[in-house]
Formats: C-alpha cells, sequence, structure tokens
C-alpha cells in the first residue's frame, strides 16, 4: 500500500503521480488521517466510464452499509425502500 503525506504530494507531485501509474493506487493523508485516494485511470477508455465504476463502487458501499446496520433489526420492505429514496434524494442534493 502506498501512502503519502499531503505535504509530499505538494512537494513531490510527480513522483506520486508516477507511483500511482506503477501501482494502480496511493492513499493521501493529513496529520494522520486517510484524506484520499488517487487510482490510475488508464484502465478506463473515457472520463465516463471512471465515473460511472465510482458512482456503482459508491452506491455498493451505501448498500453495504445499510445491510451492517439493518442486519440486527427486523424491518420490512417499506423501510428499506424509504431508506433507499432518502439517500437518492441525498445524492440528487449533492449533485445540484
Amino acid at each position: 500500500m502506498n501512502v503519502f503525506t499531503s505535504s509530499e504530494l505538494a512537494s513531490r507531485t510527480k513522483a506520486v503521480c508516477d507511483t500511482v501509474r506503477e501501482q494502480g493506487c496511493a492513499f493521501v493523508t493529513n496529520n494522520g488521517k486517510v484524506d484520499c485516494m488517487m487510482i490510475d485511470l488508464s484502465m478506463f477508455e473515457t472520463l465516463n466510464d471512471a465515473v460511472r465504476s465510482y458512482d456503482r463502487w459508491v452506491a455498493q458501499y451505501e448498500l453495504e452499509r445499510m445491510w451492517l446496520r439493518n442486519s440486527d433489526l427486523r424491518i420490512s420492505m417499506g423501510e428499506i425502500d424509504d431508506e433507499i429514496a432518502e439517500v437518492r434524494k441525498a445524492r440528487k442534493k449533492r449533485a445540484k
């Protein structure tokens, strides 16, 4: 796993980017906490493909979080549908 501090990213941008291209990804930390992940996008044909892939990843992540939160709870399908609708509404708000 490649981890760089935000100051390393600022001072050695080319080296960090080269590492991302070679290794596929790197993490950038700020005050010891992961701040962002840089990934090599060369595997995608277009930027739109990369964005769609990211959107699918976020959706899967949110779905897994919902499953974990609700795994011990007995909830109805209506409640699940309501929660999905809330997440979709929040995403639309963020997209504006």
